[in-house]
């Protein structure tokens, strides 16, 4: 019987930077719910570029009650990255190093030398800097890291995706779609990409769902074969479901067993990757449902974020 990878060649294109985890597809860091901790130390057997660089911020804005989102022009225009990656951010006069998935796309970095963060409240040295100090002009440095991460190839076919994402865990997850939608624009490459995309996204509270208008417009755009779904747990309307302004099924409550189902039902079980990022328990549920179904550990990718 023919490997998954030769089967369907676009999953081998998940490899990972370390030649040692090249065949590793599922990643898990233990990491504490309770406790921010010391990014560093966290991810310290995780893939880092040599490359540090410096970075100004050029704008902020709220995204949510609880996040801010950070945009930074970088100043090494030899720095690049994989969608889904994060920065170790070096603040001054903070101790700690932060560590911030990015949600947009590489070829931003690319065409304008800019990368944006949407960074969540805490009481995180990092974090408490974006919330209470940040400002326009204010001079950071950067490195990019993680083994999270999908560089879409140009020139096999992409199997399917299925994205589940928790609170601000939907960063390098958009980042992957914005970058997805990008080939989309290729000429001639439309054969090559997925038929079908689902992203599942769930938070506490409506207004914490972020990125709301732009994920509409994922499903306007290029991305035809894109769909989406909203979740909510802490639901203060008394119908179970109800359709927001963008036409897209707002529910009360958590992903279920029978929205995965319905996600992989789109697709052949075997020509599906699923990517996952969110809370530890979240991510550890999901992912057990997901081989429940069929889909092997090797077709699963996810990163538990605090």
């Amino acid at each position: 019987m023919k490997s998954l990878a030769m089967k369907y060649p676009g999953l081998a294109c998940l490899s990972l930077r370390k030649p040692k985890l090249a065949t590793q597809l599922f990643l898990q860091r233990e990491l504490a719910i309770s406790s921010m901790g010391e990014h560093i130390e966290r991810t310290k057997v995780n893939y880092r570029q040599n490359i540090k660089s410096g970075a100004t911020v050029i704008e902020t804005k709220i995204l949510s009650p609880t996040v801010i989102g950070v945009k930074l022009r970088v100043e090494d225009h030899s720095l690049t990255f994989f969608a889904g990656q994060w920065v170790d951010v070096f603040i001054p006069n903070v101790s700690q190093i932060g560590g911030f998935s990015m949600y947009s796309p590489p070829w931003l970095l690319e065409q304008s030398q800019q990368i944006q963060l949407a960074v969540k409240k805490s009481s995180w040295p990092p974090a408490q800097w974006v919330h209470s100090s940040c400002k326009v002009g204010d001079k950071i440095q950067i490195r990019i890291g993680g083994d999270f991460y999908y560089d879409p190839p140009s020139n096999v076919p992409i199997p399917d995706m299925i994205f589940i994402a928790g609170g601000v865990g939907i960063n390098p997850l958009l980042s992957i779609l914005l970058q997805l939608k990008h080939h989309f624009q290729i000429p001639n490459n439309e054969k090559h990409l997925p038929k079908n995309i689902t992203l599942l996204y769930s938070a506490k509270q409506k207004e914490e769902l972020l990125f709301q208008d732009t994920i509409s417009e994922l499903k306007n755009g290029p991305l035809k074969s894109f769909d989406y779904r909203f979740f909510v747990t802490r639901f203060p309307a008394p119908d179970d479901h109800q359709c927001d302004q963008r036409g897209s099924q707002l529910r009360e409550g958590r992903v279920m067993e029978e929205d995965l189902r319905l996600a992989i039902s789109k697709s052949y079980v075997e020509n599906v990757i699923c990517f996952i990022c969110g809370p530890p328990p979240m991510a550890d549920a999901i992912h057990s449902q997901l081989l429940k179904m069929g889909v092997t550990a090797k077709q699963i990718k996810y990163e538990k974020w605090w």
